[in-house]
């Protein structure tokens, strides 16, 4: 055989690793390859554009299905606590479905006695019904001190001497017909009062002579204060003067100052609180 034989023969055999070998799905990859960089500009950002919408979409869409967790069950107390703004508890809602709203307003106001409490008084819920109320009702009380929900309260009045004062006192109270519940209703927010100080007149006595000073000491006591501060009030008496801070009245008696002499005096308390009373003594 020539050797020109022998290499026209070697030009029909495949090389090593050639393109005959190749799938087709291979032949398509490297013709899209290839054609890549002629496509126009407008197909280029058409593509990308498409690309990054379903990325954004994706990325806002799953991590909430996984991080959203499921919403608990509201309990007994917050059932109860929603009917603060005049809406019937979670608990009736379908006891009460198809009643119309304007037959659940069974309560018209809540108030609370007195209305300037201490810590000394029961502060009492009183309910002013509706014309068109259910003649049969009863009530359910929830008392709060401070927005807290005082377990041990449930009746109509609560019992402030575990408190002090400033504290925020308020009440809901629902009525119930025995098959429907009505919308609850809140009282006023009231604070809880100092209790006020005592004032007493001490070395009272019969005066006998006239120009001879005489001394009272007045003493008071501020339960929810920490220091008094004294004074004269009304009947104002001449001659008579007071130590603020000690309540000690000096008195020089006038010449036609004899019989019965009323004068009044008073305390306060850091609190503001005053009290204001009259006494009486008697010149010979």
């Amino acid at each position: 055989m020539k050797v020109s034989d022998m290499k026209a023969r070697g030009k029909g055999k495949p090389k090593a690793g050639g393109g005959a070998g190749k799938s087709p799905w291979g032949r398509w990859t490297q013709v899209l390859w290839k054609k890549l960089p002629a496509l126009p500009p407008r197909v280029w950002a058409v593509s990308g554009m498409a690309v990054l919408v379903v990325v954004v979409i994706w990325s806002m869409l799953d991590p909430v299905r996984k991080v959203m967790p499921p919403t608990p069950p509201p309990s007994g107390i917050e059932q109860t606590a929603r009917g603060l703004n005049g809406q019937p508890s979670a608990s009736a809602v379908s006891a009460n479905a198809g009643i119309p709203e304007g037959e659940l307003a069974f309560i018209k106001a809540v108030r609370l006695q007195p209305p300037q409490p201490t810590r000394m008084d029961m502060l009492k819920a009183e309910v002013d019904l509706a014309s068109t109320a259910p003649k049969e009702l009863v009530y359910t009380y929830l008392w709060r001190v401070n927005d807290k929900i005082i377990e041990d309260a449930k009746g109509d009045t609560l019992n402030l001497s575990s408190f002090k004062k400033r504290d925020l006192v308020t009440v809901t109270v629902t009525p119930h017909d025995g098959e429907t519940t009505g919308f609850a209703v809140a009282g006023p927010v009231i604070a809880i009062h100092s209790l006020p100080p005592s004032l007493e007149l001490q070395a009272m006595r019969r005066v006998r002579k006239t120009g001879e000073p005489v001394e009272f000491q007045l003493a008071g006591v501020a339960p929810d204060g920490e220091q008094v501060a004294y004074s004269l009030e009304a009947p104002h008496v001449p001659g008579m003067t007071i130590d603020k801070q000690s309540g000690k009245i000096t008195w020089s008696i006038q010449p036609d100052q004899k019989g019965a002499i009323r004068f009044g005096a008073a305390v306060e308390d850091d609190n503001g609180t005053k009290v204001t009373r009259i006494f009486d003594v008697t010149v010979d």
